[in-house]
């Protein structure tokens, strides 16, 4: 092969071509090859960032949620302790979703309170002790011999 002189701009064009399209498709397939996942990467990219807002927000979500459940718990321990003070009847035992229901459970309560308690029977000798039968008496005598009194 003998180098031989280019005679028209035809044959340099055509030689030009050839070699920009052999250092064309070089580096296509150099770039290809480096960047052949580049799609793949964006793509797992965003999901990385969608999944990290996702999870700020089911962050989010669950604070106020736990708000909400403090928030409940505040105005039942509210209600029921203006139902006590109002009954009489301590806040540990009253029960109920919202006022009206604690005040009839705490009247319940109350009811039942007075029927299981019996009345104390009435002394008919108040602040007076009675000699009563021997019985009392020999109680007496012991105690004093145990006191020392006559």
């Amino acid at each position: 092969m003998a180098f031989e002189p280019i005679q028209t701009q035809e044959e340099l064009d055509a030689i030009l071509k050839k070699r920009l399209e052999h250092e064309r498709k070089k580096v296509t397939a150099e770039v290809s090859a480096k960047y052949a996942n580049y799609d793949e990467l964006t793509e797992k990219a965003q999901e990385a960032q969608k999944s990290e807002v996702q999870k700020a927000q089911e962050k989010i979500a669950q604070l106020e949620s736990d708000i909400k459940k403090r928030d409940e718990a505040d105005k039942q321990r509210e209600m029921r302790a203006k139902v006590a003070k109002e009954t009489g009847i301590p806040e540990s035992l009253i029960q109920g979703t919202d006022e009206e229901s604690m005040k009839a459970y705490a009247a319940q309560v109350a009811e039942f309170a007075k029927v299981q308690t019996p009345a104390a029977p009435k002394d008919p000798n108040p602040g007076k002790f009675s000699s009563g039968e021997g019985t009392n008496d020999e109680q007496r005598e012991f105690a004093r011999a145990l006191l020392g009194k006559d």
